[in-house]
């Protein structure tokens, strides 16, 4: 996800902080102002997408998907 808000360092640790707690894995990438996450075998799916979607609607970020999975494709609405 690229976020709105220039991608501090600060912000990056905090939107991975958050998803962390969702399962996934994750890292910043300084010079795009990113956030690119990892959802493995366990990682809360459903929660992980809500999230996603609610902060693209808040504006905080865009989010794009790369490498998905039937179970991924499964939480969309």
């Amino acid at each position: 996800m690229v976020l709105k808000d220039e991608g501090s360092a600060a912000v990056r640790q905090s939107v991975l902080k958050v998803f962390h707690g969702l399962g996934t894995t994750g890292e910043g990438i300084d010079r795009f102002q990113m956030v690119a996450l990892d959802a493995p075998p366990g990682a809360d799916l459903q929660k992980i997408r809500k999230l996603l979607e609610h902060g693209e609607m808040k504006g905080w970020w865009h989010w794009e998907e790369g490498c998905v999975t039937a179970a991924w494709r499964a939480t969309a609405t």
